[in-house]
């Protein structure tokens, strides 16, 4: 059976956090409100975009849904999704001997699709992957493990041999649901949880150790 890794975005491959900040300042700017601080937005982060701005607005009254608020952010953000956004070192050149290896590459990520197809693009990895899921794809967000059981089956992959890497709660107990394998990304945006991940590390490039054992 195949080898299968699912990552996640944010946090993960890509360091977005001056990216995403913007476009909540932006929207919150909109609306006449000041700014948040960026370190703030930070521990918003990553359980999708509507809990994202739940979290940035909660103490304020907004004039429109949330849910019409985060359209109006994905706008905002989908106009330079690669605004102070970069790979994480050692990204690029891991992903390319995982997958010279064997592995399958994919990302399922909480951020929509069409801003993650975005972004993968300008920063010259989509090539590099089998699949990529984005919200708003037609599966729930993770940790719901439907997008995993769904890249398992199309690939015929293995559980016990693929593994979520991610930097969230959200990627470590959609691994567990699904029946994979995790690994814990520490130089990332999130947290763990309570949930015990299979493996963590604390740059990109440690994948290697654990995914291609000599």
């Amino acid at each position: 059976m195949n080898k299968l890794l699912v990552f996640d975005l944010d946090g993960t491959l890509i360091d977005s956090v001056g990216g995403i900040a913007n476009s909540v300042n932006l929207l919150r700017k909109d609306f006449g409100l000041p700014p948040l601080d960026e370190k703030l937005i930070t521990t918003f982060v990553g359980d999708g975009a509507k809990k994202l701005l739940e979290r940035s607005f909660k103490n304020e009254v907004l004039p429109v849904s949330i849910d019409e608020a985060v359209k109006r952010m994905i706008v905002h953000y989908a106009a330079d999704p690669l605004h102070n956004t970069t790979l994480y070192c050692g990204v690029a050149d891991t992903l390319h001997h995982l997958r010279d290896a064997g592995y399958l590459l994919t990302v399922v990520s909480n951020k929509p699709q069409e801003v993650t197809e975005k972004i993968l693009a300008g920063l010259g990895i989509l090539p590099l992957l089998t699949e990529n899921i984005g919200g708003g794809s037609g599966f729930p967000l993770k940790p719901a493990p439907d997008a995993l059981l769904h890249l398992l089956t199309k690939y015929h992959a293995s559980p016990e041999n693929s593994f979520v890497i991610g930097d969230n709660h959200t990627d470590i107990n959609a691994a567990a649901n699904a029946g994979m394998r995790s690994v814990f990304c520490r130089f990332g945006i999130g947290n763990k949880g309570e949930t015990v991940p299979d493996f963590e590390v604390d740059s990109f490039s440690e994948l290697t150790a654990i995914l291609l054992p000599e």
